[in-house]
């Protein structure tokens, strides 16, 4: 293939996914994922912050640094909560809480799964009630799957690694390899949970047929790394310009976290609207290569 079709390709394929971006109005449902999302974060917060502490209390130092990327007066709250819910912890306020923590933020992951059937299928309405809530409640477990392997592998685990080191001496080679890993193995998970969505999650219909795995992996892949610097662009703001906050309120904080939420449920959209921008790239330029194949062979007869 030339550089010349490849370019065409490359061209269409952007110009599609802008389209795309505005006919299916991804922002508005980025907006509509977003509040939920926002509904249910204190439950599952609530609900995230007992179950650490109700298995890992000695672990509460590393839990209390994390608190730092979140706005000062929410993490000053939380902070100041932590100790209390230890002394507190029940096992029957856990089972609520996690109850009560899935239903809320299933309910951002309904808005998910209705885009992907908006981008696949044109209807977001296309499957019931009872079954998007049904794949909503999995996926809600698999992306909390995801963030529990993160905080474990960057902090627990970690923290495990190197007492160890501390008292074996680990090899430099093993250190060093664990440095990748525990970012590595997060980062293969995040990929491989969006590609089980966006391949499941949406309902095709019979002449559609299933993504297929590259494709999927493919956008899963581009919408983590996208994900991922939006991730470290909040990191770097509330570890370095947080401080804005003073001069301008503590509501910048909250705001900004806000954003966050947005632009992560428009990257997560913008992943079916990139297959789908894919196949209609494929599919057009399939047809037109038949077309100027049928011309050549009229006038080679």
């Amino acid at each position: 293939m030339d550089k010349k079709r490849v370019r065409r390709r490359i061209f269409f394929y952007i110009r599609r996914v802008g389209e795309r971006f505005l006919q299916d109005d991804v922002g508005a449902m980025a907006a509509e994922t977003t509040y939920y999302l926002i509904l249910g974060l204190i439950p599952f917060l609530i609900f995230l912050i007992n179950s650490v502490l109700f298995f890992a209390a000695p672990q509460v130092p590393q839990i209390l640094h994390l608190l730092q990327y979140l706005p000062k007066d929410l993490a000053s709250a939380m902070e100041t909560n932590v100790y209390r819910i230890i002394e507190g912890r029940s096992s029957a306020l856990l089972v609520m809480g996690l109850i009560v923590a899935l239903w809320s933020a299933s309910q951002g992951v309904d808005v998910l799964i209705r885009a992907a059937d908006k981008a696949f299928s044109t209807d977001r309405n296309i499957q019931t009630w009872i079954w998007v809530k049904c794949k909503s409640l999995l996926f809600t477990m698999l992306l909390a799957f995801t963030m529990a392997l993160s905080l474990g592998m960057v902090v627990f685990a970690n923290a495990v690694v190197y007492a160890l080191n501390y008292y074996f001496a680990l090899p430099p080679v093993f250190l060093g390899t664990w440095t990748l890993l525990k970012y590595v193995i997060p980062f293969t998970n995040t990929v491989i949970t969006l590609a089980v969505f966006y391949r499941y999650a949406p309902k095709f219909l019979p002449h559609q047929g299933r993504t297929s795995w590259v494709q999927t992996l493919l956008s899963a892949f581009t919408v983590t790394v996208l994900w991922m610097i939006l991730t470290a662009g909040y990191g770097y703001y509330m570890l370095n310009i947080s401080n804005m906050g003073v001069t301008y309120g503590s509501l910048v904080g909250l705001m900004v976290l806000f954003i966050w939420f947005h632009l992560s449920a428009v990257v997560i959209i913008l992943g079916s609207e990139m297959i789908v921008a894919w196949d209609e790239m494929r599919f057009n330029f399939a047809v037109n290569e038949h077309k100027t194949a049928d011309r050549r062979f009229f006038w080679n007869e």
